[in-house]
């Protein structure tokens, strides 16, 4: 991998200024086709050009990173692509994390540099690198990865397939190295799943909104470069489904023919509203303009961004042009494999298994992101809460140890993490959100047996511990940071289970997942760390917070939370966490069921509740009222979220007309798990030492007639059906390849009959 770096230029884009995505070339001569290998990095994004073909291995290319940690490279072997004679070989450069204007709001990345890549190109004495290549201003005038692009297609012709714009090229800028760690990508590319046609396309218009007021004489001072769209006069392109990509756009229009394209989320009464990302200036946020080049048929796919959406507002259109073909929603996300799959009789419970699994790849995006459409950021605790079900679900194993890579980097020297990464933030003191060092590398081991990730994270998983090991206070408890993030209808930063509790149990949990790891690969001295470090939390939780199997605001009078009170995410958690004693857990559990009956057998938990609570009452005996909680029809439930015509799950759960921010977050989707995990009863190498290995144990559950569903292990699969017949269990089970699987205790005594092949 080369280590020069070059760019088109000093300068960079801002809201009020663009700066064109420069096209960089190289021609050269073959006398006759040879092996050729390519390697390159960029700081930002970039696009492949060989011959006038883009080969760029997947969209969003390479993976996305701060490039002060970590700078990312992807290796192409050309043998198939090359020719005798004559090559060209164009990079087209996007803004990404050099300069990512759109992310600058959330104050996790700063405006810093131009796009800067490294290329290095070996074909038989051939040989050249970056510094080699030339550069031109190209027809893309501004992208950003949240906001969108503004492409003038004008200014591009095309000839023998390559593009070509007015000017003298000009030789590129050298740019310092980043400083950033080199590292090969390993994960699969951000590849096309499918496209979607609109299911309804109606006249309609935009929904104002004030800008911020943090924008107002900070970030800019009028009209922003993305200009400004007409709120009436459109029509809105409804795809039936939210979802993660970017449009194609199909168009016979008139040279210098504008068109805008904004994305939302939201629709009502006529009018798009993309009121829960108004974060950024209007208009600058999942938004694409097009200028027709020409009277002829012309397609545009915009690079170097991606939006979440089901909506499109497309405005600058004939009533003729407003038809089906006009647009196609490409969807987007990493080309990893759907390792499970479920169904039941209920077809509510189907809908939600779909939302949650549609949120999962519409977040899976190189990183894993928050959302896909107001965000895109990396939130640590949102992936440590996840990663489970995302193993389960998919196979996001290289996804995640890339950006482990990314997260390993950011560390302090403390050992503390950012809570969003990549990131140009300093860190913060938070174990919920740095618990992702263990939970992501112990997901990751659980569902592959791969030790190897245990081995890349190992050190800063124990510098990491210790740092919050040496945080304790004089009760032995740490409490720093976020906790039960967003419980129902609570505004972020309200949490009614204590803090020092979550904190202190979470990091229990760590110095469990931490000693199965560390003990797999030999550290033994560390593992016995994380031994001591548990029994030594567990003790401080149970002096401070545990009064005989409930979960009280805490012994210590100072430390106690005014807002405290008894509730679902204490009592689940504790019992998750094995806080209990056997002879408390009764009344716990009971203190639980007291706690729901008392929401109208509703859960009113934020994201480590919602994680815990209905594994818990499943394992339990309750697994009925967990069901009753998903499914029940009124708010809060997920069934109340597919009635309310979701297709994706919520950031949070809010009454209606209440704000619930991204209506396309994962952090909340572990039900899915919940599914396959005790619906179906698949548990995934429960000992932790054969991945191929799942015990069976479904929960019957009352109200349905059947359900089913399969697993793929690393070298084979599992499939489980159960059916209700006349009131009696019929289960049938089958795996392939080297699957293996023992049932649970009792099982035998619930089923009529059993089918094994």
């Amino acid at each position: 991998m080369s280590e020069v770096f070059v760019c088109a230029g000093k300068k960079f884009s801002t809201y009020q200024k663009n700066v064109p995505a420069p096209l960089f070339r190289k021609e050269f001569y073959l006398k006759e086709k040879a092996e050729a290998v390519l390697t390159i990095g960029a700081t930002g994004f970039y696009e492949l050009y060989l011959n006038g073909e883009k080969i760029t291995k997947g969209y969003l290319a390479p993976f996305i990173a701060n490039p002060d940690d970590t700078v990312f490279f992807d290796r192409y072997d050309l043998i198939d692509n090359i020719s005798s004679g004559k090559n060209t070989i164009d990079v087209l450069l996007g803004n990404g994390f050099s300069n990512p204007i759109g992310g600058e709001i959330w104050e996790h990345t700063k405006r810093s540099a131009s796009p800067a890549f490294s290329l290095e190109f070996h074909c038989g004495e051939i040989h050249f690198c970056s510094e080699d290549m030339l550069w031109k201003p190209s027809h893309i005038l501004f992208d950003d990865c949240r906001i969108g692009t503004f492409c003038d297609a004008r200014l591009c012709t095309v000839q023998d397939n390559l593009m070509d714009f007015p000017g003298e090229w000009s030789s590129p800028v050298l740019e310092p190295n980043p400083k950033g760690e080199k590292h090969l990508s390993t994960c699969e590319p951000v590849r096309e799943i499918r496209r979607i046609k609109a299911v309804d396309i109606a006249p309609g218009g935009l929904r104002d909104y004030r800008m911020r007021d943090a924008f107002i004489g900070t970030l800019y001072n009028g009209e922003t470069v993305m200009g400004t769209i007409c709120k009436y006069g459109g029509y809105i392109y409804d795809f039936g489904e939210n979802n993660a990509g970017v449009p194609c756009l199909k168009i016979k229009g008139k040279k210098g023919q504008r068109i805008d394209l904004q994305f939302s989320e939201l629709e009502f009464e006529g009018f798009v509203d993309y009121i829960n990302v108004d974060v950024y200036p209007d208009g600058c946020c999942q938004r694409d303009v097009y200028i027709c080049g020409s009277d002829e048929e012309e397609i545009y796919i915009p690079p170097f961004t991606y939006h979440g959406f089901r909506y499109c507002y497309v405005y600058g259109i004939t009533p003729e042009q407003a038809t089906e073909d006009l647009l196609e929603y490409i969807v987007l996300h990493n080309d990893v494999k759907v390792k499970a799959e479920f169904s039941c009789s209920d077809e509510i419970s189907n809908q939600i298994f779909a939302a949650c699994r549609r949120s999962d790849e519409s977040n899976l995006v190189n990183i894993i992101t928050d959302c896909p459409g107001r965000e895109k950021n990396g939130w640590t605790g949102d992936v440590a809460v996840s990663a489970e079900h995302y193993m389960f679900n998919l196979g996001a194993e290289n996804c995640i140890k890339d950006w482990l890579h990314c997260v390993r980097n950011a560390q302090s020297s403390s050992g503390n993490l950012p809570t969003v990464v990549p990131s140009t933030l300093g860190v913060e003191n938070c174990p919920v959100w740095d618990s992702v060092l263990f939970f992501a590398p112990f997901a990751v081991y659980q569902y592959t047996g791969d030790t190897d990730v245990i081995r890349e994270n190992a050190d800063s998983m124990m510098k990491n511990l210790r740092y919050y090991m040496d945080m304790r206070d004089e009760r032995g408890i740490v409490e720093s940071g976020m906790g039960d993030w967003l419980p129902v209808d609570e505004a972020a930063g309200v949490y009614h289970s204590p803090l020092g509790f979550c904190c202190s149990v979470i990091l229990m949990e760590m110095c469990r997942m931490g000693e199965i790891m560390l003990r797999k690969i030999g550290y033994d001295a560390d593992a016995d760390y994380c031994a001591q470090g548990y029994a030594f939390l567990k003790a401080a939780v149970r002096e401070e917070y545990n009064d005989k199997g409930i979960i009280t605001a805490g012994k210590t009078e100072k430390y106690r939370q005014n807002t405290y009170r008894i509730c679902q995410t204490s009592q689940a958690l504790g019992l998750y966490a094995s806080v209990f004693d056997e002879e408390e857990k009764e009344k716990a559990l009971q203190c639980l069921v007291t706690c729901i009956k008392e929401k109208g057998d509703s859960f009113d938990c934020g994201f480590l509740g919602m994680r815990t609570i209905f594994h818990v009452l499943a394992e339990q005996g309750f697994a009925d009222l967990a069901y009753h909680m998903i499914t029940k029809p009124t708010h809060p439930s997920y069934a109340n979220m597919i009635y309310r015509g979701e297709t994706t799950v919520w950031e949070r759960f809010s009454a209606p007309g209440k704000r619930i921010g991204s209506h396309n977050h994962h952090f909340m989707a572990d039900v899915s798990a919940w599914y396959l995990r005790q619906i179906v009863g698949i548990s995934v190498n429960p000992f932790y030492s054969d991945p191929d290995f799942v015990a069976i144990q479904p929960k019957f559950i009352k109200s349905l007639e059947f359900a089913k569903g399969s697993y793929a292990t690393p070298n084979g699969k599992v499939a489980v059906e159960w059916k209700r017949i006349d009131g009696k269990i019929y289960l049938n089970i089958q795996t392939e390849g080297s699957a293996k699987f023992a049932l649970g205790k009792g099982v035998e005594d619930l089923c009529e009959n059993i089918e094994i092949a």
